[in-house]
């Protein structure tokens, strides 16, 4: 039998309104791989809506961690990096990233810190900063296009995304220094949304594009990267990975809105992993 891969998480805890690891554990688990978890932080809540949540930060918790690992010999197949609780955390993450990995370790970044035009409470450019260091250090990256935007220094557009528009704001990113990248939440027509992957390598773009729900929850972006960071370690083409992970996303969601569940909770992703290791189970015969 094959062996099981395994990934360390590095995001937040935040207890309730799915996000960061609340999501990736179950996901990345159900798509057949290991997840370790480091946590940056811990909250009530997720910082979106809710107010006077609660904060503790790990981030002196966080280098002890990776180095009782290094100590312990334990191999990771990636290391997936998400929100961050100050720009200072991307410092740390970038020796994580150093200790822990090793010849083979995919490392993929989610720059966690705006949406919908604006960045999310208590960040400002000092986070785009953090994040454009980090990116650096990275194999994939995968922002939507308001972090692509800011990581760039590139105006914002709401609305349609022209092909041209996607094009150039993708090869800014590649000049951060990661080797693809994979930009969510592209609206390339009224009605349609997706993701655009870019070897920066060779310039091959590739695109996956669906139908458009009427709803924005919060916490598909760590859905989509957690369920895509599984499949690539287990051997997925990169195509194939952000299908299935588009999938766990549009069909969760679908869900949410059949049951009138508020935004700011997440999506009810759990009622659709039964479908999703289905159809990866296929992928992977």
């Amino acid at each position: 039998m094959n062996e099981l891969k395994r990934i360390a998480a590095i995001h937040d805890l935040s207890g309730v309104g799915k996000c960061s690891l609340t999501v990736a554990l179950p996901v990345i688990s159900a798509s057949g791989v290991e997840c370790a978890c480091m946590p940056t932080a811990i909250l009530s809540t997720h910082t979106a809506v809710f107010t006077g949540y609660t904060v503790r930060d790990l981030s002196d918790d966080m280098l002890p961690m990776a180095r009782h690992w290094k100590r312990e010999g334990i191999h990771f197949d990636a290391l997936y990096s998400g929100y961050m609780i100050s720009p200072a955390q991307g410092e740390i993450i970038a020796e994580v990233f150093d200790t822990v990995s090793d010849e083979g370790t995919l490392k993929i970044v989610d720059p966690v810190m705006a949406d919908g035009g604006a960045y999310y409470p208590g960040f400002g450019e000092e986070m785009a900063a953090a994040f454009r260091r980090l990116c650096a250090k990275a194999d994939i990256i995968t922002p939507n296009v308001t972090e692509a935007c800011f990581l760039t220094g590139t105006e914002f557009v709401d609305g349609v995304h022209d092909a041209q528009f996607v094009r150039e704001l993708m090869e800014k990113l590649c000049k951060l220094g990661s080797k693809k990248i994979i930009l969510t939440g592209v609206c390339p027509e009224e009605g349609k949304i997706g993701n655009v992957m870019l070897d920066c390598a060779d310039g091959e773009m590739i695109h996956g594009f669906y139908e458009k729900l009427p709803m924005a929850y919060h916490g598909t972006g760590d859905l989509f990267s957690s369920a895509l960071a599984a499949l690539l370690v287990r051997g997925a083409d990169i195509k194939d990975a952000a299908d299935c992970a588009s999938f766990l996303v549009m069909e969760g969601m679908k869900r949410s809105v059949s049951k009138d569940i508020p935004a700011h909770m997440g999506v009810d992703f759990e009622g659709i992993l039964p479908q999703y290791i289905e159809k990866i189970s296929k992928l992977f015969e």
